[in-house]
């Protein structure tokens, strides 16, 4: 089940949060569960037995490293993590991994004459990079005593099956939602404030970023035919769309959340004005960043397995590898690390409150840019006839792939989302990371912003009535 659909808007929603609110306090942790589990059994059924497997493994660990740490016996202790560690990566591994450790393996042996093996597609459950993620965070900050383990299995399960971010994130941390799940706040107030937050991510996911979706499809799928003007103008649209879609996924999730009563932790910061790779990643998908910070490169960087700058690379080639199992990803990771290295290394790695400068937006752009067709595409040669095209060796060419190439509906929903972007800008969801967001968000949807938001709404509603949906881009990973 998906947010952007008719099933999820007017059935699975109303009727959710009717039984949540006449539940009572203890047994809402229930309502979430059983909701939770009905929206991700929605899709492949057989893969909630893996889910709830999971969540068992380390609610089970979780318990077993906080009664041997209690013991003095924190050897013990991380002994117990390191098999529930092992056991969450080797699930994560099989699932997302295995086919692309196959193929590799193939093609080294192929040419030494060994006879190979061909291993039937895995097909990749949905989220499983997100709540294994979760689930890892929480052994780990119960060993390290940041975070006290639950006794109420219901109350973990809940933490890993919150369905608002099961699918794509953000990526929630036990330590910092435990004391939410076992006490939090309803209001009207905040139900109306996430409602908003719901619909300014709907209109960014179904009325922009599927209305981007089509040309972004035909610059992936374009290849070899791609000429310069149309591989610069898709990368331009290949970029909106995954902002979008992104962020779009990550407003509707926090909205949810609180019209639940919860505080999910923010995911994007206006990326596109950062002035640095250093800082967009600061501003991108900031829960990956932050666990990836945390979890991977503070690790190596404390118990000296890697300096600094190495930590650095090792981190964002990691991060690479965990968007998914390609040399194209593994590359761009690799080219991020470089990248933030170089940065630090000539003093321009900015910080999320340096003061804004065109110039050094510019550059970080197409530094951005440069290595963007390797995240779109997925695939290495793919991405490097879309250099090809970038470089202007398939010649300068026109728009046309792009004009006659989509239909009138879909550049007419196209011109008006564009629209919708300029007028509405004044909706500036980076507030939220303050002191005061909620006032400020108040003050800003009331009047102008308030009609711009409710007739965005309705035009998306009308668009997906038209049943052009395209899916998150995120599920991929």
């Amino acid at each position: 089940m998906i947010f952007a659909s008719n099933v999820f808007l007017f059935l699975f929603l109303p009727v959710f949060l009717l039984c949540y609110y006449i539940a009572k306090d203890h047994w809402r942790s229930y309502v979430i569960v059983l909701g939770s589990y009905l929206f991700y059994a929605w899709w492949r059924p057989d893969f909630l037995l893996l889910f709830v497997a999971i969540s068992y493994w380390n609610y089970w660990f979780g318990l077993r490293i906080k009664a041997r740490i209690d013991a003095g016996e924190k050897k013990i202790a991380f002994r117990l993590l390191t098999v529930g560690v092992i056991g969450n990566l080797a699930t994560l591994g099989y699932f997302k991994y295995a086919n692309f450790g196959a193929d590799v393996l193939v093609a080294v042996l192929e040419p030494l004459g060994i006879n190979t093996f061909t291993l039937e597609h895995i097909i990749l459950p949905l989220g499983i990079s997100f709540y294994v993620f979760q689930a890892l965070s929480y052994i780990v900050d119960i060993y390290r005593r940041n975070a006290e383990p639950t006794n109420r299995f219901v109350d973990f399960a809940a933490y890993i099956a919150l369905f608002p971010q099961l699918i794509a994130g953000p990526i929630l941390r036990y330590s910092l939602i435990d004391k939410q799940l076992k006490n939090r706040t309803h209001s009207l107030e905040l139900f109306s404030l996430g409602a908003c937050r719901f619909m300014l991510g709907f209109i960014k996911k179904v009325l922009i970023a599927d209305s981007l979706a089509p040309m972004n499809t035909l610059f992936i799928s374009g290849g070899g035919e791609l000429q310069m003007a149309d591989a610069w103008f898709g990368l331009l649209i290949s970029a909106l769309q995954l902002y979008f879609d992104f962020s779009g996924y990550s407003d509707m999730a926090i909205g949810l959340g609180m019209m639940m009563g919860f505080r999910f932790a923010e995911n994007f910061n206006q990326p596109y004005i950062a002035q640095s790779i250093t800082e967009f990643w600061q501003r991108w998908h900031m829960t990956l960043a932050d666990f990836l910070r945390d979890y991977v490169y503070m690790p190596l960087v404390r118990k000296r397995l890697a300096g600094m700058l190495v930590g650095l690379v090792i981190t964002m080639v990691l991060s690479g590898l965990w968007h998914g199992p390609s040399f194209a990803f593994i590359f761009w990771g690799l080219f991020f690390g470089i990248a933030m290295v170089v940065e630090r290394k000539l003093g321009i790695a900015t910080k999320v409150n340096t003061p804004y400068n065109f110039w050094r937006n510019a550059r970080c752009m197409f530094v951005l840019a440069s290595c963007m067709p390797l995240f779109f595409t997925g695939n290495l040669p793919h991405a490097l006839q879309v250099y090809q095209a970038l470089i202007g060796l398939n010649g300068i060419g026109s728009l046309d792939l792009y004009w006659f190439g989509t239909s009138a509906m879909t550049m007419t929903f196209t011109l008006i989302a564009l629209l919708w972007i300029v007028i509405a800008g004044g909706i500036n969801i980076r507030y939220y990371a303050g002191t005061h967001k909620d006032q400020y968000f108040m003050q800003h949807v009331g009047g102008f912003s308030a009609l711009l938001l409710w007739v965005g709404f309705l035009l998306t509603l009308t668009r997906l009535a038209a049943n052009s949906f395209s899916p998150f881009l995120y599920f991929q990973f």
